[in-house]
């Protein structure tokens, strides 16, 4: 670390003394907590600084390399008796020299002071142990640096001599060319190898040269010798190796919502059924975002696409932007307050998570985008850690359940018993969230988490909103770029037009345009979910223009992957796609959607709900009431409990 600053919360250590700053406050002021004894005092800058140049002030070193740190040094009790009572005599024949000063302690005073040690030894006062003048002059100096600590002062350990012979060359030889590998070796292999090899170097010997054979007891030592990291990554890999011998530090929790968000992915332990005809479609994939400090839900989004970006964007969207009418369209009985953008957003090694739309998008918004090392999800526990509660807590609970493995399964019949729809449980997994989970005790936060959020509103916590809807959904859309053409933009064989883009293509053939956009393109934004409209960056203004499509009936609530899917057919029949054949093309696989749910066929359905789910057009709630679904009042279920609630809480 080369350089630092005296910032809030800054901790470090003058002349002996822990200390934080606790503010900073005018005049070049700063007011400094003593973390010992809780004092407060106010310090100049400068004055500071000056303790620093002098060494009387230094802040922590931070760890510049990846090993684990040392444990606290050993007490002088936890050597042996032999070394305490070393490191007891040495003390005492320096201490009658220690009491004098320093300009004192002459090499004259020191040799007096060896001829009394040794006439006492004679005399059998002290025990007889070597003393010269040069040990003297050692332990004093060892014992001044170390702050009179007799520990300074104990026998260093000499390392174990390392047995030099041919018969020890042989032993770790056969030792690193057969144990040093990921197989599973005996230790009587080994012992046999080495027995081995020393019986042919002895034929060559005279019977007083050949050499001794290794036994079973000094292979075994010589095997547990080896460095325990060494031996786990030789048998089980470096990551494995790393993974077993680490151990995780409590993470020091966020103190204010929003300062620490994680989101991640998850299959639901739940299979629902098709509007129409009550038929197993599939499970739900479900992409949650949740609050470090609080622990309150912030967001989610339920759908049959697999993680991607559409499915990160949608959960975003729904943290971000406030939630004012999710207790009336979902009946309720708390409202939610989570909302905002937040400042830190946690994700693991996923595409979706490591692309560069949601790097851009968390550059612009303000968001510390933090990827976590690959296979550490103990890194982001609290998110991981809510799949499990609404695993145990709701989908288990709940008639169509896969649970999380066979055994807990039974001779459950998953797809026999699913029956909820996926709008009933979009309504339950609201219901779970903000008038159950959010309002219960929470042992690992030791509070509610509902009232930790209000608590920080109450003490005038703004969060951070974006300039406009829009705005966010520029900023959260996929970027690229395409020509601007005479007719518009052409974008996955779609065409997008309208008045201010016929006026930036003019802008654009002007000789001005080369040094504003030397490449020629614009870069355009799209959001996956809707591929109604498109934003085109505008290089002249810096802004950007929402350009229709110009077939509003084909787009309207058309998302990328269902138009994806509707190319390739089209491509599949027609050598160029056009309108035409990407409406044929899409009425052609409607049949076929259509004819396979009168066949009834289970493995399809996903692949089938994902499509009718992606194209829907979204309708408006209005003010009409949700009401329960049907299967809270089936009589099998009427009884039926959850971990911290019951069903009828829900009613």
């Amino acid at each position: 670390m080369s350089t630092t600053r005296f910032s809030v919360d800054s901790r470090f250590v003058w002349k002996g003394v822990p200390y934080r700053v606790k503010r900073l406050l005018p005049d070049n002021l700063m007011e400094l907590e003593n973390l010992l004894n809780g004092e407060v005092e106010s310090v100049a800058f400068t004055d500071m600084f000056s303790e620093l140049v002098n060494d009387y002030l230094s802040f922590p070193s931070s760890q510049t390399t990846k090993q684990p740190k040392q444990s606290a040094t050993p007490t002088l009790d936890d050597f042996t008796l032999a070394e305490q009572e070393t490191a007891k005599y040495r003390l005492d024949v320096i201490m009658p020299l220690l009491k004098l000063p320093a300009s004192e302690r002459t090499r004259e005073r020191i040799n007096g002071r060896v001829k009394e040690i040794v006439a006492a030894q004679q005399r059998g006062e002290l025990p007889k142990k070597s003393v010269s003048v040069a040990s003297i002059y050692r332990w004093m100096k060892a014992y001044t640096e170390h702050g009179n600590d007799i520990r300074a002062l104990l026998r260093k350990r000499k390392a174990t001599a390392v047995d030099e012979s041919e018969s020890e060359k042989i032993l770790q030889q056969v030792i690193q060319e057969r144990y040093f590998k990921r197989e599973r070796v005996n230790i009587d292999d080994i012992v046999h190898e080495i027995t081995s090899r020393v019986d042919i170097e002895n034929r060559l010997r005279s019977d007083d040269e050949k050499l001794p054979i290794p036994s079973r007891t000094t292979v075994w030592r010589r095997i547990e010798a080896i460095d325990v990291e060494r031996k786990l990554t030789a048998k089980k890999g470096k990551r494995a190796a790393k993974q077993e011998l680490s151990q995780p530090n409590q993470m020091e929790y966020p103190k204010f919502p929003l300062e620490r968000v994680e989101i991640d992915h998850t299959l639901t332990d739940l299979f629902v059924v098709d509007d129409d005809d009550n038929l197993p479609l599939g499970r739900l994939t479900l992409t949650y975002c949740l609050d470090v400090a609080t622990r309150y839900p912030l967001g989610f989004y339920l759908g049959f696409e697999p993680p991607s970006y559409l499915t990160v964007s949608a959960c975003l969207h729904h943290a971000i932007l406030p939630k004012g009418d999710a207790k009336t369209t979902y009946g309720m009985e708390h409202e939610w307050l989570a909302c905002g953008i937040p400042n830190m957003l946690v994700v693991d090694n996923g595409k979706e998570f490591i692309g560069a739309s949601l790097q851009d998008a968390c550059l612009s918004l303000g968001i510390t985008l933090q990827q976590l090392p690959i296979k550490t999800p103990e890194f982001k526990a609290t998110v991981e850690r809510m799949f499990s509660t609404l695993n145990t807590g709701l989908f288990h609970m709940l008639p169509g359940t896969t649970f999380s493995n066979f055994g807990m399964k039974g001779d459950y019949d998953s797809l026999r018993y699913a029956s909820l729809k996926r709008e009933e449980v979009n309504q339950l997994m609201h219901l779970f969230l903000i008038d159950i989970y959010a309002q219960r005790f929470h042992r690992g936060l030791g509070a509610v988490p509902a009232r930790r959020w209000e608590d920080a509103m109450e003490k005038a916590f703004f969060p951070r909103v974006p300039t406009s809807a829009e705005d966010l959904s520029i900023l959260l859309a996929r970027t690229t770029e395409r020509n601007v053409n005479h007719y518009g933009i052409e974008f996955e064989s779609l065409r997008y037009n309208c008045d201010e883009l016929a006026l930036l293509r003019h802008r654009l053939a002007g000789s001005a345009a080369r040094t504003v956009n030397p490449s020629g393109k614009v870069k355009l934004k799209y959001m996956p979910s809707d591929l109604s409209h498109i934003f085109v960056f505008d290089p002249f203004t810096r802004t950007y223009i929402k350009v229709p499509a110009l077939d509003q009936v084909y787009t309207n609530g058309l998302t990328l992957w269902s138009h994806t899917i509707i190319r390739h057919e089209a491509l599949a029949n027609r050598d160029r796609v056009n309108i035409r054949s990407l409406v044929a093309a899409k009425k052609k696989i409607q049949e076929i959607v259509e004819q396979s749910k009168q066949r009834g066929k289970v493995q399809s359905r996903k692949k089938m709900a994902r499509w009718e789910a992606s194209n829907e057009i979204k309708k408006s709630n209005g003010n009409k009431e949700a009401n329960l679904p049907s299967w809270l009042h089936s009589e099998h279920l009427r009884e039926t409990e959850v971990e911290g609630w019951s069903l009828e809480t829900l009613k």
